[in-house]
């Protein structure tokens, strides 16, 4: 797989996964603002994005550069790769947590069930010209300032088989998103 469309595809699905785990009209909606999402560090996708981050320290030095700061930009560090930061918008919490996509040919939909204010069972799919991804979970202990969320998903990018496990907590940091620009 292409390393330039690997990280851009791999950190888009998972945010916008993670933002739209939450999508839940009955489950406590969060409060907007910077978030912090730690992706458990034995999951598949906190070996992925581990394993991007390595990736980069092997490219020219001026295409690195330009990736770490598309990363940056996006809340993801690669000095600390299980651990993204996300803003939330006022707006983008008035709606409920809608999935919110970073990759405008990335179509996604969900669905979700809820099981009290604070748990929620979703799936979703999203397909693109660089493939297909389809999946389900769980968020669960939602509150305004924090949540966790399981999910499983696979299907294939570029035409290679995609499976993985995934588990993260997100926590609220504060009002100021610090130069993270939001989703969408």
């Amino acid at each position: 797989m292409n390393i330039s469309n690997f990280s851009r595809i791999l950190p888009a699905i998972a945010l916008s996964l993670m933002a739209g785990a939450a999508a839940s009209q009955t489950l406590t909606p969060r409060e907007p603002g910077l978030w912090e999402i730690r992706i458990d560090k034995g999951s598949q996708m906190a070996n992925a994005m581990k394993g991007m981050a390595d990736m980069l320290q092997n490219i020219p030095a001026a295409q690195r550069k330009q990736m770490e700061q598309m990363m940056k930009d996006s809340g993801v560090s690669l000095s600390n790769p299980t651990v993204i930061k996300q803003c939330v918008t006022p707006e983008m919490a008035a709606r409920g947590f809608e999935p919110q996509m970073d990759d405008a040919d990335m179509k996604c939909t969900s669905k979700m069930k809820d099981v009290s204010k604070t748990e929620s069972q979703f799936s979703f799919s999203c397909q693109g010209p660089e493939g297909k991804l389809e999946g389900e979970g769980r968020v669960l202990d939602a509150t305004a300032k924090s949540y966790k969320t399981e999910m499983k998903m696979s299907g294939d990018i570029e035409g290679q088989p995609v499976s993985m496990d995934m588990a993260h907590e997100g926590r609220w940091l504060g009002k100021d998103c610090q130069g993270i620009k939001p989703l969408g």
